[in-house]
């Protein structure tokens, strides 16, 4: 028998292990809070206390259910909700170290204004409860949701458990190791440890999981491994090249190398324009450095006519136009 507090009220003793979303890491309940989980009627503090530890992904306790807030957005009956039952706002919390991490599991996404709110707590204190909770927990999310916090709070400062983390590595969490990598470690050493690790993806999988693990690194580096690594085109080739500020000469040997180099060199000139790509690519405001913009036209006219398929004539039309913004 199980027994402590009801994990969504926190005042009642457990009644029900309900294992409905999760059978690894079922919800421990009192009775009512229970009855109040099937029929997605759980107060908004409940929510919010099930969350911390569950995080908001589950179905029980996701996005078609509920607001951010903890407000239930088809509940199966009527809900009273008094001051008391309220989840807390970041400002409510912003100054407790804790508080503030069990408010950042609970977002869909880790946010600038979270970030910006744990940058003002004690960095060496930060690193400690953020690795405590990784540990201490066997929730997917709830892990990831601390590597996202190493990568965009701790930067440097988590560098020694970040080589940790690759001496222990757990392919899981290949992207939220990536993205700490790019903020704590120098740039060889990372891009070589994820190197390693996208030979086991697949030729399928590949180019996603190149741009999701090395957009953050913005790297020469990262161009010289494209030119080896990739074997078909896919958008997100240009993608990734694009936030890496690549050459006008770089441009110009991949169009002469032909498909598939030639067609992500292309991309990647578009994704220069802003409104093409996405917030990905758009915050780095990427540009083609070194141009000589006097013989871009002609380069891009001299391929066309050897690849005059529609995709490129769209795209060469589209770089075209947009010289002014793609080319520095």
């Amino acid at each position: 028998m199980i027994t402590g507090l009801c994990e969504a009220c926190q005042r009642n003793e457990i009644n029900v292990i309900e294992a409905c979303d999760d059978p690894d890491q079922p919800y421990k309940l009192c009775n009512q809070c229970h009855d109040r989980l099937l029929k997605y009627s759980l107060r908004p503090i409940e929510w919010y206390n099930l969350a911390v530890v569950h995080s908001p992904n589950k179905f029980s306790l996701h996005d078609d259910f509920y607001g951010e807030d903890g407000e239930a957005c088809q509940p199966e009956e009527d809900i009273v909700v008094t001051k008391k039952d309220k989840a807390p706002a970041l400002g409510d919390v912003r100054n407790d170290l804790e508080s503030l991490l069990d408010f950042s599991i609970t977002r869909w996404f880790l946010e600038g204004d979270v970030i910006n709110a744990l940058k003002k707590h004690d960095t060496h204190k930060t690193l400690s409860s953020v690795k405590a909770r990784f540990y201490g927990t066997e929730n997917y999310e709830v892990k990831f949701r601390m590597l996202e916090a190493a990568a965009d709070v701790l930067g440097a400062s988590a560098s020694g458990w970040v080589r940790k983390l690759w001496e222990n590595y757990d392919e899981e969490f290949l992207y939220p190791i990536s993205w700490a990598t790019a903020s704590s470690l120098p740039t060889e050493e990372g891009l070589n440890n994820i190197f390693g690790k996208l030979k086991l993806v697949s030729e399928k999988e590949l180019p996603i999981a190149a741009f999701t693990c090395l957009y953050r690194f913005r790297s020469i580096i990262i161009l010289d491994w494209i030119e080896s690594a990739c074997t078909i085109f896919n958008d997100n080739w240009g993608r990734l090249a694009a936030v890496c500020f690549p050459t006008w000469e770089r441009m110009k040997s991949w169009l002469n190398q032909g498909r598939p180099l030639s067609l992500i060199a292309l991309d990647t000139m578009a994704n220069c324009v802003k409104g093409y790509g996405d917030i990905y690519v758009e915050q780095f405001s990427p540009r083609i450095l070194a141009t000589d913009k006097d013989e871009v036209d002609q380069i891009l006219n001299d391929y066309y006519q050897n690849d005059g398929v529609p995709r490129v004539k769209m795209k060469v039309a589209r770089i075209v136009e947009n010289k002014q913004e793609i080319f520095e």
